[in-house]
């Protein structure tokens, strides 16, 4: 019985032990942006970082055309399986977050705004290039909504979350596998806002809406100051058990298999 207990205790060790348990990786975008459509000047300079998706528009001035963001990451290498991943946009300030009508206005006729992850197959050396032509920013752009790689996250006019806060979006299994397939190289994640639309309303000869966007500032480096939020990537793995735990485990087993051997009535 001694025995027994011996190897129980052996195997529970093992499966104990640190290189058990899972395990976590926190890494920082390198660097965020965004592309309008049309073609027209991109912002994908690490000086003015942002990942503002849909459409925005500013008193006395039209509206911008819609637009879509990237998340540049180095995905490091992974010392085990890969279980699960998210990623979190911190949001600072009352205009990282906000979209539809402004106060006293008209009711919305969009009080529904829904930001969707995904992934690119454009290089960071690409997406970042100072000197793209304006076919070169329209085929970025219109690549950018090709894979998602999590659910779609909904937003609901008059209830947004208060601000500062992260908002996590979790990877799905398409996600994980990007990751899988990039570690130890870099991915670009995307950004976008499937239920983008215009609300051509006007009033006093400016369009109603104050904006319709989601997700604003992220590190803002110009001449007013540095405001940094830059989003993150958590991945979450179980680690590959060391030379010395699988040995332990091992031994453990062989020796709770031979004290039941023991143990076993005999005919």
């Amino acid at each position: 019985m001694n025995r027994q207990r011996l190897a129980c205790a052996a195997v529970a060790l093992a499966l104990t032990s640190p290189a058990a348990r899972a395990d976590f990786i926190i890494t920082e975008s390198i660097q965020v942006g965004g592309f309008f459509d049309g073609g027209i000047a991109p912002m994908n300079l690490p000086s003015h970082q942002n990942y503002f998706v849909g459409y925005g528009t500013t008193p006395g001035f039209g509206r911008t055309p819609e637009r879509r963001s990237f998340f540049w990451f180095h995905i490091p290498d992974i010392p085990g399986e890969i279980t699960h991943a998210s990623l979190k946009l911190h949001l600072l300030v009352p205009t990282s977050l906000i979209f539809g009508l402004g106060p006293g206005d008209p009711p919305s006729t969009d009080p529904i705004e829904t930001f969707q992850l995904g992934a690119t197959l454009v290089t960071p050396g690409t997406i970042t290039s100072t000197s793209l032509s304006s076919t070169d920013i329209a085929t970025i752009f219109g690549a950018m909504d090709d894979f998602p790689i999590a659910a779609p996250k909904d937003f609901v006019a008059g209830f947004p979350p208060p601000i500062p806060t992260d908002i996590d979006i979790p990877l799905d299994a398409t996600g994980i596998m990007a990751l899988k397939t990039h570690e130890g190289a870099d991915l670009v994640m995307t950004g976008w806002m499937p239920t983008w639309s215009h609300d051509d309303r006007m009033v006093d000869g400016s369009f109603l809406e104050g904006s319709e966007l989601i997700f604003g500032f992220s590190d803002v480096t110009g001449p007013s100051g540095a405001l940094v939020a830059k989003p993150t990537l958590t991945i979450a793995y179980d680690p590959v058990p060391e030379p010395a735990g699988l040995a332990s485990l091992t031994l453990g087993l062989a020796a709770f298999k031979r004290a039941r051997r023991r143990l076993a009535p005999r005919s």
